[in-house]
């Protein structure tokens, strides 16, 4: 053992293989640690660098303390870092061990290959309890302790205990990334045993597991679990792959508790957190992406790269400041949840106290936004959000419209001209919630409104080059298009169009869904050539209905359709109204489709999508 001795944090480091690391010592992942994040590229070199390596490989190291020592038995090590690591490698032992099950249960079997030889059967049998043995470790009583304590319900049941009844936990995202990992390796080795005979696929996955197991690394001993936390947060500077969400993590942990039992309350509400902004699968910096919106939704802006620090001087030393920062987070969280979401879906019923998520308006900007692939307002909406539920300083009308002015000025500025957003424009976006969350009175939030609204309109494109545009949408669902192409001609987005056409008008509520709706080309689509350019697929021969009276109205022409596009038509503008409501109309003529095209693009950015 190499000792070494800093005028700091006492440091003992040894070099071992992992078959010592799972032989010699149990293995516990502390509550201020990040999540399993390993993904395909990480798992791609671990069996480059590990499995298929041609001896022993070095693997870093480990940072660890001993947190606890049993009497007669194996010390337990809480990992700092490199839970990656040994984590991986148990995933890979788990599938390992069940391929030497599964050429058991292969033996079983009635089918017209050969069953094992005894001999096989029992060197199988052997093997996959071997294997077992680097995952569940058994005192001289008989108890199973858990080489590497995880709280993933799948690590427990499927990686360390194959046995176990499914518990039918929700996966949280550190559990789906074990799943990838997982199926990563046992698609592995099914390449690596396809085809081989019984003693040909036993050698394999001896080698497998040996080349496992040899991998070395240097595990450092630290004295105590405060030196932990203050190395972890250092590796950051040393070039770890720390992202923002470990390091506060780690610092809300450590900083806000002041027992064990605080720590893991932190820990769990911490993690709900996550479970909210991860709802679907996705990297952390979905995470560090949140956190960095909702500071700049109450502060003055900074970088992502600076936000750490600013974090670090608001909590100071002091748990309570802990504690608020990680309230702010939470409530941020339910916000932040349905933003980037065309599929939204509020689950109003789990919403407390007064919320404009709520309102069926502020529902749909926000499918609107997603729609758009605007996310750079994010920070003005989670303060128009926090401002109405936790003041009474915002009138509900006040939340409709500053989201519709956000709505509308991303409409003309982003799905019609297409215009990437800037610095300028996130800035804007900050200054307005830094504003309205400093607003101290009702009058204080109207002059942030009107002053918000003035500088949005200053910055729209001409109503000129806006209603080009929009007489430029169309929908060609049969025809091969460019991505730009499929951004603005997607069925959802043009539902969206043609429903706040008809919401305008009163003719149907706010929130509805998109899906429930279809697009019906008035002049039917067959005439069409099958260019992006024909008329027939323009915005000005589009109409709304509902999924079953698409299906009624067929494909004539207008007058075949006439009876069902009077009756299953939401809204009928002006010149839609002049063609049903003329009997004498058979079709509608290419001149009448442009025609109406700009009918509707005066209505719909003089109107519609103003700013006013």
């Amino acid at each position: 053992m190499q000792n070494t001795t800093s005028d700091l944090i006492p440091i003992n480091s040894t070099t071992k293989t992992i078959q010592k690391c799972f032989v010699d010592c149990l293995y516990a992942i502390p509550n201020f640690q990040r999540p399993y994040s390993w993904d395909i590229d990480e798992l791609n070199d671990y069996w480059t660098d590990v499995v298929l390596a041609k001896g022993d490989f070095f693997f870093g190291a480990t940072v660890t303390w001993e947190s606890e020592v049993k009497e007669l038995f194996r010390s337990t090590f809480s990992i700092i870092d490199g839970q990656q690591r040994l984590t991986t490698s148990a995933i890979i032992l788990s599938v390992i061990r069940d391929a030497f099950t599964a050429a058991l249960d292969q033996s079983n079997t009635t089918s017209p290959s050969p069953s094992l030889k005894p001999e096989l059967i029992s060197a199988f049998k052997v093997q996959a309890e071997n294997t077992q043995k680097y995952l569940i470790a058994t005192d001289d009583d008989g108890a199973p302790h858990p080489i590497i304590e995880r709280e993933e319900p799948n690590f427990k049941e499927v990686i360390q205990n194959p046995s176990a009844i499914p518990s039918g936990t929700k996966w949280n995202e550190s559990a789906r990334q074990i799943g990838v990992a997982r199926q990563f390796f046992e698609l592995e080795i099914q390449r690596s045993t396809v085809g081989k005979s019984p003693e040909e696929t036993l050698e394999i996955l001896k080698s497998i597991r040996g080349n496992v197991l040899k991998a070395r690394v240097i595990q450092v001993e630290l004295g105590s679990e405060e030196d932990g936390f203050l190395i972890f947060e250092t590796l950051n500077t040393r070039g770890a792959d720390l992202r923002l969400a470990d390091l506060v993590k780690n610092l809300l942990v450590r900083g806000g508790a002041r027992s064990t039992e605080d720590r893991t309350t932190i820990s769990n509400r911490w993690q709900r957190l996550i479970d909210r902004i991860q709802s679907t699968p996705g990297s952390m910096a979905a995470v560090d992406q949140f956190m960095w919106q909702s500071w700049n939704s109450r502060r003055a802006a900074v970088t992502e790269a600076g936000l750490y620090k600013k974090i670090l001087e608001l909590v100071e030393n002091s748990p309570e400041a802990h504690l608020r920062y990680l309230e702010e987070l939470e409530y941020d969280s339910v916000t932040y949840q349905y933003l980037d979401d065309v599929e939204i879906n509020i689950d109003k019923s789990s919403l407390e106290g007064k919320s404009a998520l709520t309102l069926s308006e502020v529902e749909d900007t926000l499918q609107a936004l997603a729609l758009f692939n605007v996310s750079v307002a994010n920070s003005a909406l989670l303060a128009i959000v926090r401002k109405y539920g936790t003041t009474n300083l915002m009138k509900r009308a006040e939340v409709i419209e500053t989201c519709r002015l956000i709505e509308n000025f991303h409409f003309q500025f982003t799905a019609l001209k297409n215009s990437g957003s800037t610095g300028g424009t996130r800035g804007r976006y900050n200054r307005f919630a830094v504003e309205l969350e400093n607003a101290a009175s009702r009058t204080d939030v109207r002059k942030a409104i009107d002053s918000f609204k003035e500088k949005l309109a200053s910055s729209l494109p001409t109503p000129k080059d806006a209603k080009l545009a929009f007489t430029q949408l169309f929908y060609a669902p049969k025809s091969r298009l460019t991505n730009a192409q499929k951004r603005r001609s997607r069925k959802q987005f043009i539902s969206y169009i043609l429903l706040r056409l008809a919401q305008e008008n009163k003719v149907l509520p706010p929130g509805q869904d998109l899906n429930s709706w279809t697009i019906e080309h008035i002049r039917p689509q067959r005439q069409a050539k099958g260019e992006v350019s024909d008329i027939e697929y323009s915005i000005g021969n589009l109409t709304l209905l509902t999924g079953g009276a698409n299906g009624q109205l067929g494909s004539g022409n207008l007058e075949d359709k006439r009876a069902g596009l009077d009756c299953y038509v939401p809204w009928k503008d002006s010149e839609l109204a002049q063609w049903v409501g003329n009997n004498e109309k058979i079709e509608v003529s290419a001149d009448d489709i442009r025609k109406r095209s700009d009918a509707l693009a005066e209505y719909a950015v003089g109107s519609v999508w103003s700013i006013s």
